[in-house]
């Protein structure tokens, strides 16, 4: 928005005040500007420090992230006669448009760059934030009746005497690279236990008029350097945000109990061994769930990292960002995945197409997921391998369940001779 200055222009015939009524007018006018644009130049600064050090903070954990995915990536593409879609840019449904595989942008299945998962086609216009209000005046809008709480009892640094330094948890809910809810816990010594923090958040029922719940987001702070331990829900009315609310885990089922390629794909806090799922270096996660009347959720958050100043200990974490939704998706979708052979290397048959969907149950994946393969025989696009090839096409179909589980796609794996 445009700054309104309140120094009015004059036109002066002899090049000066006429009055000294006029002269002070313009000098209280003057004041005022300068008053404003002191503010402003105050508050600029602010947001530039919270901004600069929240990229500080994610650089370092970017940077290990980054590090230890290029080692994986590597070990993965040591592994003979295996792609997997590890691109955004391998959605390539625009090369058959005109085909007789064309997907029409209605029933074109969506795809999320923060999460990097594909879903069913959402319906914009029945989705909605359970926490946050988008105004076309001043943007994302938090209700006054947001309310959110932490509990620290938990071993380690945070709340045993250490001096805190805290942003709003509101924060959080606005999704703005200024407004992140950090927790600095500032201690003088380390503790095996790291800091540990229970954050509360209950869903204000008043503004969302439902229930109804099925999608659940989080991006902790910093950036894949916070460990992820739970997330519950409750369907108490009125929940007091305490232990007594009768907490269920999200992932109430025990989805992939036990599989270590899970671990991140699922919510934690529901395996038979505990701690099992925890998610080590929380990266940016969204979870999908049947519909759930939700009133209230608890994260179990502990960061074991720490940074070092003027001899002190300082830990962070927190939340970027957090939503909690209620998303309508189509009860079906398709989109097409494109795989090219290694250099040096040809595809001649697609031996094997695997899935990576953890928000359903194994026995259902076939009732979730179908695929065709798709070959470019001479400019022409073909079911019928015709021989040795670059590249091919895997068109993805993906159908909502009974219980209304919206499939989510994490990743496709083909194997080929």
């Amino acid at each position: 928005m445009a700054d309104i200055l309140n120094t009015k222009k004059r036109d002066y015939k002899y090049n000066g005040p006429v009055s000294s009524s006029d002269y002070n007018e313009r000098i209280e006018e003057n004041y005022k500007d300068l008053v404003y644009l002191y503010n402003k130049s105050n508050i600029l600064d602010n947001k530039l420090s919270q901004a600069f050090e929240r990229v500080l903070k994610d650089h370092k954990f970017l940077s290990s992230a980054i590090e230890d995915l290029s080692g994986r990536v590597a070990a993965l593409e040591a592994a003979s006669n295996k792609i997997s879609l590890h691109s955004f840019s391998q959605l390539d449904y625009a090369s058959l448009v005109g085909s007789s595989y064309a997907v029409s942008g209605t029933e074109l299945l969506s795809f999320d760059p923060i999460y990097n998962t594909i879903t069913l086609p959402k319906v914009s216009s029945g989705s909605y934030s359970k926490l946050k209000f988008t105004s076309t005046v001043v943007g994302q809008v938090v209700p006054e009746f947001f309310k959110a709480k932490i509990d620290t009892a938990f071993p380690g640094v945070d709340g045993n005497g250490a001096v805190i330094d805290t942003s709003p948890i509101y924060n959080a809910i606005l999704d703005a690279p200024d407004k992140v809810w950090k927790r600095n816990v500032i201690v003088e010594s380390t503790s095996v236990s790291g800091a540990q923090m229970m954050l509360y958040v209950k869903v204000p029922v008043e503004a969302a008029g439902s229930l109804k719940t099925n999608v659940i987001k989080l991006n902790p702070f910093p950036a894949f350097g916070v460990d992820l331990v739970s997330i519950e829900y409750t369907s108490r009315d009125n929940p007091t945000l305490t232990n007594v609310d009768g907490w269920t885990p999200l992932n109430k089922n025990a989805y992939y109990d036990g599989t270590s390629e899970a671990i991140g794909k699922v919510p934690p806090g529901a395996w038979s061994i505990s701690g099992e799922d925890t998610i080590r270096n929380c990266p940016p996660v969204a979870f999908v769930f049947p519909d759930t009347d939700i009133t209230a959720i608890r994260v179990k958050f502990i960061q074991r990292n720490y940074l070092t100043e003027l001899g002190k200990y300082i830990y962070s974490y927190g939340l970027s960002d957090l939503d909690i939704r209620y998303d309508k998706f189509l009860s079906t979708g398709r989109t097409i995945i494109k795989f090219t052979a290694p250099d040096g290397d040809v595809i001649s048959s697609i031996t094997g197409v695997t899935p990576k969907i953890y928000n359903v149950p194994e026995s259902l994946i076939s009732s979730a997921f179908s695929y065709r393969v798709i070959y470019n025989d001479s400019g022409s696009y073909t079911l019928e391998n015709p021989g040795a090839s670059n590249e091919v096409w895997i068109e993805v179909t993906l159908n909502m369940l009974d219980d209304k589980t919206a499939p989510v796609l994490t990743d496709l794996i083909i194997t080929y001779s």
